[in-house]
């Protein structure tokens, strides 16, 4: 009875080794805390592509001023989402060994989750580590676990990338033409609604156009073809140079859905963001 117990206890032993071997691979280099997964930094970074299974690649380009996403459709980017695709490069790592390209599939990096190019630097991200919640990526021949939070930046669907700022960020406004009255800037600076209203403050009309000036969606997606029930259209300046687009309004319930024609994108906000927009009257 003992040597049989003897015998369970080695065999235990034995299993536990050999799945040491498998998880934790001989070669394996535990990295020191911090130790970043890539050596660049987000400035080095002027292009980024994301390739996933079954789903359009996505290709962003860094300009003079900001982030561009450029495939599938060119339009402004989502700066919160380029900045976590950013962050990758620096994300920390736990272990790393060699790669060998007949055992890629054991980490699930032989047809990966997604494959981030940073510039022309290839990231691979593969399968989840069996006992801690880490992910194996693969980068510059070395496979290696980093935090499977990681998972959030590449996962993240098309329209995320799409910018939720209504308007660009150093766009100036200088009149509006709603339905009902309009609003634009006099010699002085001083924005005048016409027709005038009595008991309209100067505080309120500024408080007005900054609603627009700073609206942010809570999402934002390619036009869906819903008739456009208002239009405005804004007068806006970029640099020296002035333009005019028009914005619909598509829906006012159960979202405020804005509809910007020259991008065929259309943005959605609470529906209180409706009145703050729309309706320039005494308080």
């Amino acid at each position: 009875m003992k040597n049989r117990w003897l015998l369970n206890v080695g065999l235990i032993l034995l299993i536990g080794v050999l799945l040491l071997l498998v998880l934790y691979k001989p070669g394996t280099r535990k990295e020191a805390e911090g130790t970043a997964l890539t050596a660049f930094s987000a400035d080095d970074i002027q292009r980024i592509r994301l390739l996933r299974p079954k789903q359009p690649e996505i290709v962003l380009e860094k300009s003079v001023e900001a982030w561009r996403l450029i495939a599938p459709r060119n339009t402004r980017a989502n700066s919160f989402r380029v900045n976590e695709l950013l962050r990758l490069a620096s994300t920390s790592t736990s272990t790393r060994f060699p790669a060998t390209p007949a055992e890629l599939g054991k980490y699930g990096l032989d047809q990966p989750l997604a494959t981030l190019f940073l510039n022309d630097a290839e990231i691979r991200f593969g399968g989840m580590h069996p006992l801690d919640n880490q992910l194996y990526v693969l980068y510059d021949g070395q496979v290696q676990l980093v935090p499977a939070s990681v998972l959030r930046a590449v996962s993240a669907p098309l329209n995320d990338f799409l910018s939720t700022s209504l308007l660009e960020d150093k766009t100036r406004l200088l009149a509006f033409k709603f339905p009902a009255f309009g609003l634009k800037q006099n010699e002085q600076g001083a924005w005048v609604r016409a027709p005038e209203l009595k008991n309209l403050g100067s505080d309120q009309v500024n408080r007005f156009v900054d609603e627009w000036r700073h609206a942010r969606a809570l999402s934002t997606a390619p036009y869906s073809g819903k008739p456009v029930k208002e239009r405005v259209t804004l007068t806006l300046a970029d640099g020296d140079k002035q333009r005019t687009i028009d914005v619909g309004v598509l829906a006012y319930k159960p979202e405020f859905i804005l509809y910007r024609r020259d991008e065929n994108l259309e943005y959605s906000f609470p529906e209180e963001t409706g009145a703050r927009l729309m309706q320039l009257k005494p308080e």
